[in-house]
């Protein structure tokens, strides 16, 4: 990080779902091309995945980490003990019930998620940091095959749990900390909106002074590209320093 404030709050505004498809990578480079965000994850199994990671070398004051995946799209491998966890057409859901991650399964998700890493690996990706598609490395079956991910690729960096919702949480990332104590995080995480809900009004001051801000720019949803566009640091009674996950 670069001589700051001692009041300055560092955010890792990050992008999901880069490679999802080619409008959300419209939207996310560009927002890049003009600083607002300097971070995103790429999500392995999208149908544009070969364009957005054709097109990071260009970004090299961004980091990119790898979305993993297990309730979106076609799986990148064929594991059979998958199964519990896709649906009719083999294809994942995240209406999955928790109590189908039977060892097994955990097997095949430690597996998935490999494969995941390794084909952004052999496209050339230096991957800064590790999150995922709807918080699934979050799930207390989940944490020891995302430790062996952690361990087996050197990737420490790692989106944390919510701050300002901390039921969303529960016993994450202490427990996993716990046992990977190389585990690097923001101080806090939150979606973007959610933070400038709170702290938008000119005179609320957070306590922690490295946020992750979560994006989906070009997504259906998408009100996180205009908020940025607008001059929403003024909104704040702090000075903010965008950085990205290699600065943490």
């Amino acid at each position: 990080m670069t001589q700051s404030s001692p009041d300055t709050v560092f955010c890792v505004i990050n992008a999901d779902d880069l490679g999802i498809s080619q409008k959300v990578n419209e939207r996310i480079f560009q927002l890049m091309d003009q600083r607002l965000l300097r971070s995103a994850t790429v999500i392995m199994n999208g149908t544009a995945v070969d364009n957005a990671i054709a097109r990071t070398p260009a970004y090299p004051h961004c980091s990119f980490g790898i979305h993993l995946n297990i309730t979106y799209g076609t799986p990148l491998t064929h594991h059979p003990d998958l199964t519990p966890i896709l649906d009719s057409h083999g294809q994942f859901s995240e209406k999955f019930p928790h109590d189908h991650l039977t060892l097994p399964v955990q097997q095949a998700v430690f597996a998935e998620w490999s494969a995941q890493i390794e084909r952004a690996l052999a496209m050339g990706l230096p991957i800064s940091h590790l999150d995922s598609h709807h918080h699934v490395h979050r799930i207390p079956a989940l944490l020891s095959s995302l430790t062996r991910i952690q361990k087996h690729y050197g990737i420490h960096r790692l989106r944390g749990s919510w701050t300002i919702f901390p039921e969303e949480g529960d016993n994450y990332p202490k427990n996993h900390m716990d046992s990977n104590h190389k585990t690097k995080t923001t101080q806090a995480f939150t979606a973007f909106y959610t933070f400038m809900q709170h702290f938008g009004n000119g005179h609320s001051t957070p306590s922690p002074k490295t946020w992750e801000l979560m994006t989906h720019p070009g997504s259906p949803y998408d009100g996180d590209s205009t908020l940025l566009q607008e001059s929403w640091q003024q909104k704040l009674c702090f000075p903010v320093e965008i950085i990205s996950f290699y600065e943490l």
